[in-house]
C-alpha cells in the first residue's frame, strides 16, 4: 500500500488566532473544502487595513484535513463523501479579528 503525502498547509497567526487561508491551499484542496465544509466556520480577519475573507481556524482545517481529505485519498477516491465539519460548542467561531 502506497503511504499518503501529507500536504496540510502551515498556518498563519495573528493577535492570537491561528488560521489558513483558503485561498493559499492547493487547488485540489480547496476544491474539496469548499465541497464539505460548514461555511459558517469562514472567517474573516482585519489585518493592517486589508479584510481577509476566507480564512479558517487552523483546528478546524486540521479537523478537515485528517477526517476527509486525507480519507479520500487513502482509499483512492477522489469525490469527497457528503461529511461537514460543525463547530465544537468548546471552540467559537470568530467572526472578525479587529487590529
Amino acid at each position: 500500500m502506497q503511504k499518503a503525502i501529507d500536504m496540510r498547509v502551515p498556518s498563519e497567526s495573528y493577535k492570537g488566532i491561528e488560521y489558513i487561508r483558503i485561498s493559499s491551499l492547493p487547488l485540489d484542496q480547496k476544491k474539496d473544502l469548499y465541497k464539505s465544509l460548514n461555511h459558517k466556520l469562514i472567517i474573516n480577519i482585519l489585518k493592517d487595513d486589508s479584510l481577509l475573507n476566507d480564512c479558517l481556524q487552523y483546528q478546524h482545517y486540521i479537523t478537515w484535513y485528517e477526517n476527509i481529505y486525507k480519507t479520500g485519498v487513502q482509499e483512492n477516491n477522489r469525490t469527497i463523501k457528503e461529511k461537514s465539519i460543525e463547530a465544537s460548542s468548546k471552540s467559537p467561531v470568530l467572526t472578525l479579528a479587529l487590529k
